[in-house]
C-alpha cells in the first residue's frame, strides 16, 4: 500500500527543487539545497522492503528499471537532439550553465557522450543538468543493500557509511572512470538513515514543536555549514548530513499532514507529483525556456541569451521566478496527466 505522506513529501521536495532553479532568492536557494535532495534517498531508504535482502535479483532488476533505463534513455535521447538544441539557441557558445557554454558536436563528441552515458552515468546533457542525483541515487542503493546485508546493526552500518563518505572526502578519491566515490557512499548513508528510521519506528518528527525547531536548524545550516551533494567537504559532512536529516524529517511531517486531508486539492495534486517526481526532474528545464523567450520578446534580449541556463537571472530575481516556477512544475505534471488520461481512452 502507498504511503501517501510519502509521495506529498516527495512532491513538495521536487517544487522546492524547481523553486531553487528559478533563482528566486540566494539565501533561498542556499535553504532548500540544504535538505530537498536528501529527503529522495532518505525516503528510498524509508520505502525498502526487507524481503529483498533475501532476494537480491529483483531489487536489482527494480534499481535498472526505475533509475538507470530512464536515466539511459532521456540522456541518450536529448544527446541525440543536441544540435538541434544549439541551432534553435537552446544552447550557444555565448550563454550557458556558470560559464560553461556549448558548441556543435561532431560524430566523436556523441560518441564520446554516449560511452560516458552508457558505462558511468556522466556526460548527459545541461537541459538534464538534475540527472546527476539518478547515478547517486542507483550507486548509492548498491552500497547501502550491500552494507545492509553484511552489517546487520544499524548502529555501525550508519556512522560506517557517514565515516567512509568523510574519508573520501578527505582524501578527494574515487573509482576511476567510474568516478564513484563520496557522493555515492553519501547517498548510501541517507538511504539507511531512511531505512533504519522505518524499521526502528522512530516517531521524532511527529513532535509538535520539531517543525518549527526544524526550520530554525535548517536555517541556521544554511548560513554557518552550508553545502549541497554536489559541493561539500570533509568538513562539514557531518553537519550537513544532519541538517538534511531533520529538514527531510521537518517535510515528512508536513507530507503526513496533508495525506490526512485525503479530499483537498493540495493532497490531490501533491500527491500526484510526488508520484512522478522523475517527470519533473527531466523535462522541467526544457519547460522553463518558454518562459525565457517571453523574457527576450518583451524585453528586447538577443535570443541567444535563451540559452542562459537555467533561467535567465537578471529577471528570474525580479519576479519572472514565479512564472519559472508555475511553468517548470505545471508543463511536466500536466503533459504527464494528458499521457495517463491518453492512455486510459
Amino acid at each position: 500500500m502507498r504511503d501517501h505522506g510519502v509521495s506529498i513529501a516527495k512532491g513538495i521536495a521536487i517544487i522546492l527543487m524547481v523553486l531553487a532553479h528559478t533563482r528566486f532568492s540566494q539565501y533561498g536557494g542556499i535553504y532548500i539545497n540544504m535538505f530537498h535532495m536528501p529527503l529522495f534517498l532518505f525516503m528510498s531508504g524509508y520505502c525498502f522492503k526487507e524481503k529483498y535482502l533475501e532476494d537480491t535479483l529483483p531489487y536489482m532488476k527494480r534499481r535498472v528499471i526505475g533509475i538507470y533505463w530512464p536515466y539511459l534513455k532521456w540522456s541518450l535521447f536529448f544527446l541525440l537532439i543536441h544540435n538541434l538544441c544549439f541551432y534553435v539557441n537552446i544552447y550557444s557558445d555565448e550563454y550557458g550553465f556558470r560559464g560553461t557554454t556549448s558548441t556543435l558536436y561532431a560524430t566523436s563528441d556523441f560518441l564520446h557522450h554516449a560511452i560516458s552515458i552508457v558505462t558511468k552515468m556522466q556526460g548527459h546533457e545541461q537541459l538534464l543538468g538534475g540527472f546527476w542525483f539518478l547515478k547517486s541515487l542507483f550507486v548509492g542503493s548498491f552500497i547501502f543493500y550491500i552494507t545492509r546485508k553484511v552489517v546487520r546493526s544499524p548502529y555501525i552500518s550508519i556512522p560506517f557509511l557517514l565515516g567512509v563518505t568523510v574519508l573520501l572526502s578527505f582524501m578527494n578519491w574515487e573509482i576511476p572512470y567510474f568516478a564513484i566515490g563520496a557522493r555515492e557512499t553519501l547517498g548510501a548513508f541517507f538511504l539507511m538513515v531512511g531505512h533504519v528510521y522505518k524499521t526502528c519506528h522512530f516517531n521524532i518528527h511527529q513532535n509538535n514543536c520539531f517543525l518549527l525547531f526544524a526550520l530554525v536548524f535548517v536555517g541556521i545550516g544554511s548560513v554557518y555549514w552550508h553545502a549541497t551533494m554536489l559541493s561539500f567537504t570533509y568538513i562539514n559532512v557531518v553537519p550537513y548530513a544532519l541538517t538534511s536529516i531533520i529538514g527531510t524529517l521537518a517535510l515528512f511531517k508536513v507530507g503526513i499532514y496533508i495525506a490526512d486531508k485525503t479530499k483537498s486539492l493540495a493532497f490531490r495534486f501533491l500527491d500526484y507529483v510526488g508520484r512522478y517526481t522523475l517527470n519533473v526532474l527531466t523535462w522541467h528545464f526544457l519547460s522553463m525556456k518558454l518562459v525565457s523567450l517571453i523574457i527576450i520578446y518583451i524585453y528586447g534580449l538577443p535570443i541567444k541569451q535563451l540559452s542562459e541556463f537555467p533561467v535567465i537571472e537578471q529577471y528570474a530575481t525580479q519576479g519572472w521566478w514565479v512564472f519559472y516556477l508555475f511553468i517548470g512544475v505545471g508543463i511536466p505534471v500536466g503533459g504527464t496527466y494528458f499521457y495517463h488520461t491518453l492512455r486510459r481512452d
